[in-house]
């Protein structure tokens, strides 16, 4: 498998999975990876959180019921706990019994297959976040996955943290729902080497500076030909999409 840095230089467009293959499978378990990487996509985008015995497991919300059979804050209950959970039954009944992974299944689910943007969440209040990060880059490193691996998060002082360590990481800002700057700026300010933002938030001002600046932009989350349609004509390269699938063959076809 081709590094990150690789894989951004040979392709124009990358097409990353959502959180896997989201739309047809639950979003961040190994089900998802595996159909996404089934379907040839090269990046993959997970989220990241830390149990109480400080395990890094791949889980989005901050609460467990939406996506699992279980309730409550995940932060408040250990790996041991958390691995009892159902976390496919809620999107499908042919999914049940699907678990929460962590962080170290993935990595050895995707070697050699794909690269993978690994999104840190801002921490909850009062909590070290300085320990999350060594706790998911140490990971990163023990599992040889750097050269592999994108660090994205909302949380602009994790990112700051992250690039000062220099230890060859690869970062990306994502912009806040409040946050008005050009990616110029915002890339100036945290030190990263990409930007990611919502497609309602590119626009065509964004993209204008995007390309003046040769910034690699990633958008999420690209369902339709036609949002995918509308990011590329606003510059941005990487494809954030629960159906990876269907945005490769579009992109297959531009090629024809």
């Amino acid at each position: 498998m081709k590094s990150l840095q690789d894989l951004v230089v040979e392709h124009p467009h990358l097409v990353v999975a959502h959180r896997g293959a989201s739309g047809t499978a639950p979003e961040n378990t190994l089900t998802a990876i595996g159909l996404a990487l089934e379907v040839g996509a090269l990046m993959l985008e997970i989220d990241v959180q830390i149990t109480t015995d400080d395990q890094i497991v791949v889980f989005h919300d901050e609460t467990l019921e939406r996506t699992t059979d279980g309730h409550g804050e995940i932060c408040s209950f250990s790996y041991e706990e958390l691995k009892k959970l159902d976390a496919g039954a809620w999107f499908a009944y042919r999914f049940r019994g699907e678990k929460i992974p962590l962080l170290d299944d993935v990595f050895q689910l995707i070697r050699g297959k794909a690269c993978i943007n690994v999104e840190i969440k801002p921490p909850a209040a009062g909590e070290d976040w300085r320990k999350r990060i060594k706790l998911i880059t140490e990971a990163t490193t023990s599992a040889a996955m750097t050269p592999f691996t994108l660090f994205s998060s909302f949380h602009h002082d994790s990112l700051r943290h992250l690039n000062s360590l220099e230890q060859g990481f690869h970062t990306a800002a994502l912009l806040p729902p409040e946050d008005a700057r050009l990616p110029s700026l915002v890339l100036q300010d945290t030190g990263c080497q990409a930007f990611v933002c919502s497609l309602e938030q590119l626009t065509p001002e964004l993209g204008a500076d995007i390309a003046a600046h040769g910034i690699f932009a990633g958008v999420y989350t690209i369902n339709t030909l036609q949002d995918a349609e509308l990011a590329m004509q606003r510059h941005a390269r990487g494809l954030v999409t629960d159906f990876p699938e269907r945005i490769l063959d579009y992109l297959h076809a531009l090629k024809q």
